[in-house]
């Protein structure tokens, strides 16, 4: 292990989520998000070797309201939002496979069993249903390993499919 490697990466995965952090919270404030201060965040988790393990490790992230989060992690930038599984729909599903590769979809209380893994994708329509008869009541969508740019880019596509599906009173 190369120490100095572990550092610069630190040192940029928290130095560009300040960054994204002081930038999103221009660019977000007139769609009516709010962006919160970067924080550490602790017990988290990351998919890695083909299962979820624990990061007894903080890593940043941030806030933004409603209903989702901005971080970063060793793989790279994400985002999550949660949204209220009465809301969601086949089609937003659907689209939201297609549009976002590297994507996890999973439940608030149960969030280590995912209703979809990009690394072993199903059909929308299974996903649909899977997440229809759960017991969760919010699904957190997730959109990970990403660039810095492939994030803000990203951010901004899924806020528009948000908005198309009137998922969140913005």
């Amino acid at each position: 292990m190369n120490l100095l490697d572990v550092h610069n990466l630190l040192n940029f995965i928290w130095g560009e989520t300040f960054r994204l952090n002081e930038e999103l919270r221009e660019k977000l404030k007139p769609l009516g998000f709010k962006v919160e201060p970067v924080e550490e965040v602790f017990n988290a988790y990351i998919y890695l070797d083909g299962e979820w393990r624990e990061m007894l490790y903080p890593h940043p992230a941030f806030e933004i309201k409603p209903g989702g989060e901005v971080g970063a992690t060793l793989q790279g930038f994400y985002f999550v939002f949660g949204i209220l599984k009465e809301k969601i729909s086949e089609e937003f599903v659907k689209e939201f496979i297609e549009k976002f590769r590297k994507s996890y979809i999973y439940g608030s209380e149960n969030f280590l069993e995912d209703f979809y893994n990009y690394q072993s994708p199903k059909e929308p329509n299974e996903v649909f249903k899977e997440i229809k008869e759960s017991e969760e009541k919010i699904i957190n969508f997730e959109v990970g390993e990403l660039t810095v740019e492939e994030l803000e880019r990203y951010l901004f596509d899924f806020i528009e499919l948000i908005k198309k599906y009137s998922l969140f009173d913005l």
